[in-house]
């Protein structure tokens, strides 16, 4: 079977904190090109931090789109110019003040592959020095959260953990033996 044919790509809106992207793709099995829209945002990066005792650092806050408090992984998204790692060491520092002299490299992950144009870059980072923690009044409402293995495991299996990105870097973090449930 034929691969089909991307014959024109427009950018159709953009904000800074995204492009809308106007393709035309001619399938094989149609005569006449259609019209599919994606939305191409920065690359994220996420990782599972843990600190030298074994704690496992999760941030709790409010994000608007959802109207509810979350928790989730240290992440952002990357700046022009930065490589991953780059920016998951300035996000977790940001985040939680936390600096990380060495991060692995767990995987690539695509968030939506019928609409979003990015990836996630998914890290382990362990052996972490808490120094001291920033309130959420000094942290834009990021509360940070320091979990034991058991806490993580059970905010998971009871739906307190539900961010999907994150959930498949913890998969990521189970499969390449960085993390044991």
């Amino acid at each position: 079977m034929n691969k089909p044919h991307i014959k024109n790509i427009k950018k159709d809106f953009s904000i800074p904190w995204f492009e809308q992207i106007e393709k035309e793709v001619l399938f094989p099995w149609e005569d006449e090109p259609q019209i599919y829209y994606s939305i191409k945002p920065s690359d994220y990066v996420t990782a599972i931090a843990q600190t030298r005792d074994g704690k496992i650092i999760v941030l709790k806050q409010f994000r608007p789109a959802i109207e509810d408090y979350t928790y989730e992984l240290p992440s952002g998204h990357m700046e022009k110019g930065e490589t991953p790692e780059e920016a998951i060491i300035r996000e977790l520092e940001e985040e939680t003040s936390c600096k990380a002299e060495k991060v692995d490299f767990l995987g690539e992950v695509i968030p939506d592959t019928g609409r979003l144009e990015n990836s996630l870059w998914a890290f382990y980072i362990n052996d972490l020095e808490i120094n001291e923690l920033l309130s959420p009044d000094e942290n834009e409402g990021i509360e940070v959260c320091l979990l034991s293995h058991a806490e993580f495991i059970e905010m998971i299996n009871n739906g307190m953990f539900k961010h999907a990105l994150d959930l498949s870097v913890v998969a990521l973090a189970i499969f390449k033996n960085k993390l044991n449930i």
